[in-house]
C-alpha cells in the first residue's frame, strides 16, 4: 500500500465546507517530508529488489502487534480479499522492483515524481476504461492535461532540449514500471479495503487499515523472492551485501509503515480526504530538492517547472 491513497480521489467529494484542521495539515506534511526522505534514503542506498525486501520485512517487524490487536478479524476475512491482496501484493512488488531499477539508472528528482504522478494518469485511465469518467470534474481533467505537460517537461536539461531520447531511456522506464505498480495496488487497494470495512467486527478503523498494509507486505514479500529467484545476478548482488543493508533496510520498512500510519492519523482530523490526498503531494516537490540539493544531481529550470506543474495537477485532481 506504501501510504497510497490514488484511487480516492476518483470518488465524489463533499460539499464547499469540507476542510482539515491545523492538526491534519501539520500530520500530512510530516508524512510527505517522511515519504519523501525514506525514498532520498533508499535511493543513497543504491537499492535493489533484495533491499525492499528487507524494507519490506522491516514493516512487518516493526507493526506486527497489529496482528495481535485484531486476530478474530483476521479469521472472518473472506477468500475473495486473499485473492485481492494476493495481486495487491504482486503489483507492489512490481513498484519497488521498478523503483529500485529507475534509482539505480537515474536521478532521484526525476525519477521520483515521475513514479509518484504517473500513477494518477494510470488509474484514471482505468476510471475511463470502466465508464466512470463522468465522475471527473473540469478541475480534475485540467489537472490531468497537467501533469501530462509536467511529465513532459521535467527530464529536459533545458527549454531547447526536447528530445525523444530524453524520454526513453532506462531510468524513465523503469519510473513508469513502478507507476504501473502504484496504479495496480492503489485499484486493488480501494477494493480490498472496502472489503475488508464491511467484515464484521469490533476492529477499529485504523486497525483494518494497518492490518491491511501488513497483510499486503506479507504478500508482496511473497513476490519480491520471487523476483529474487528469478535474478540470480541481483540476488547474488544482495546475498553479499544483506548484512550491511539490514539495518538500513529495516529503518526503510519503519518510515514505510509510519509515513502510511501518519497518513491514517490525519485522515481522521480533516472531514474530506481529497485535502489529505492533495497536500499529501507536497512530497514530489520536496524529493527533486533533496535530490538537487543533498545528492548533488543536476538542477535546471525545466526540471523546477516540471515539477511544480505535475504537483498542480496533482493537486487540482486531488482537490477537484
Amino acid at each position: 500500500m506504501n501510504g497510497g491513497t490514488t484511487t480516492s480521489c476518483l470518488h465524489k467529494r463533499q460539499g464547499p465546507q469540507a476542510t482539515m484542521t491545523i492538526t491534519a495539515a501539520v500530520l500530512v506534511i510530516v508524512s510527505a517530508v517522511m515519504h519523501a526522505g525514506w525514498n532520498l534514503f533508499s535511493k543513497s542506498q543504491s537499492p535493489t529488489v533484495g533491499f525492499f525486501q528487507l524494507a519490506t520485512l522491516g514493516t512487518i517487524f516493526w507493526f506486527s502487534p497489529v496482528f495481535f490487536m485484531t486476530a478474530g478479524l483476521i479469521t472472518k476475512i473472506p477468500f475473495t480479499l486473499w485473492g485481492i491482496l494476493f495481486v495487491s501484493g504482486l503489483f507492489q512488488a512490481i513498484y519497488y522492483t521498478g523503483l529500485a531499477s529507475a534509482y539505480a539508472r537515474g536521478a532521484l528528482s526525476i525519477a521520483y515524481p515521475l513514479a509518484r504522478s504517473l500513477p494518477l494518469l494510470f488509474v484514471l485511465g482505468l476510471t475511463f476504461g470502466t465508464g466512470r469518467g463522468s465522475d471527473l470534474s473540469v478541475p480534475a481533467i485540467a489537472g490531468m492535461a497537467a501533469i501530462v505537460a509536467g511529465a513532459i517537461i521535467l527530464p529536459m536539461n533545458s527549454f531547447n532540449d526536447f528530445r525523444f531520447a530524453n524520454y526513453f531511456n532506462a531510468s524513465c522506464a523503469f519510473a513508469s514500471m513502478a507507476a504501473i505498480g502504484t496504479a495496480g495496488y492503489s485499484f486493488a487497494d480501494d477494493i480490498g479495503m472496502h472489503m475488508l470495512k464491511l467484515v464484521t467486527d469490533d476492529a477499529a478503523g485504523w486497525m483494518r487499515a494497518l492490518l491491511y498494509l501488513l497483510l499486503e507486505c506479507i504478500f508482496t514479500a511473497f513476490w519480491l523472492l520471487i523476483l529474487m529467484l528469478v535474478t540470480p545476478r541481483s540476488t547474488a548482488k544482495f546475498g553479499s551485501q544483506w548484512r550491511r543493508l539490514l539495518k538500513p533496510g529495516l529503518m526503510t520498512g519503519l518510515a514505510i509503515g509510519a509515513t502510511y500510519g501518519i497518513i491514517l492519523l490525519a485522515m481522521t482530523h480533516a472531514r474530506n480526504v481529497s485535502y489529505v490526498v492533495g497536500l499529501r503531494q507536497l512530497s514530489i516537490p520536496l524529493g527533486t530538492i533533496m535530490g538537487v540539493v543533498i545528492l548533488r544531481e543536476r538542477g535546471s529550470l525545466p526540471r523546477f517547472v516540471g515539477v511544480a506543474v505535475l504537483f498542480t495537477g496533482l493537486v487540482l485532481v486531488a482537490l477537484g
